[in-house]
């Protein structure tokens, strides 16, 4: 039987921070493909607030705990928004120009282990910015940046030869969507917005080709 393991790394939008299900958009995929023919594992591998500066350092290792040799090991990556949140007082968490080495660094390394897709960067919560995720920390973000990071991101993806699925710009367009930023924490948005997100992955071919 075929042993699928899967794991997706990045930061709260892999998590699924903010979903009353506690699904997030990674749940609600891989029940869509469960499947008793095989065997599906999927690892949560998102860190709340992960900039890519700190998914760099640690997604080698946290994924080579997970696979064990003779399974069908693979990679999905989605990360960036929190590289464009700006730090009230102190500036951009991750600039432009480090965030997309940043991206290319992780995104060569895992393609280079393991079948990866790359699931492009969600649109910036500005409904609920500036935003306060803790004592004495506000951050803000900015639609356009994070519009300008994801077009970086597609276009390294397409160099490197990644497979990318851009979900900003159907996002973006979609008011189901957009309103669901303002009903889960304030800073991302709730289930049914993780369902729109999920079925726009399950919908493409890159993912459907790996069943």
């Amino acid at each position: 039987m075929r042993d699928l393991r899967i794991c997706f790394v990045g930061d709260s939008y892999i998590n699924g921070s903010g979903d009353e299900q506690c699904l997030g958009w990674i749940g609600r995929l891989c029940k869509a493909r469960f499947n008793r023919q095989f065997r599906l594992t999927f690892y949560d591998l998102g860190i709340r607030g992960a900039t890519t500066d700190e998914i760099r350092g640690r997604w080698v290792a946290e994924c080579a705990a997970r696979f064990p040799d003779g399974a069908d090991n693979r990679v999905v990556l989605q990360f960036g928004i929190n590289d464009v949140a700006e730090i009230v007082g102190s500036g951009r968490r991750v600039e432009e120009e480090a965030s997309v080495a940043n991206a290319e660094a992780i995104a060569r390394e895992a393609a280079s282990r393991y079948p990866t897709l790359w699931v492009g960067v969600p649109p910036a919560n500005v409904a609920c910015s500036p935003m306060r995720p803790s004592e004495g920390l506000e951050i803000d973000f900015s639609q356009e940046t994070a519009i300008a990071l994801n077009r970086r991101y597609a276009e390294l993806a397409a160099k490197l030869g990644v497979p990318y699925l851009d979900i900003q710009t159907p996002l973006l367009a979609d008011k189901r969507y957009m309103d669901s930023l303002t009903k889960g924490d304030r800073m991302h948005c709730d289930g049914s917005g993780y369902a729109i997100m999920a079925d726009l992955v399950d919908k493409w071919d890159a993912w459907a080709d790996w069943f």
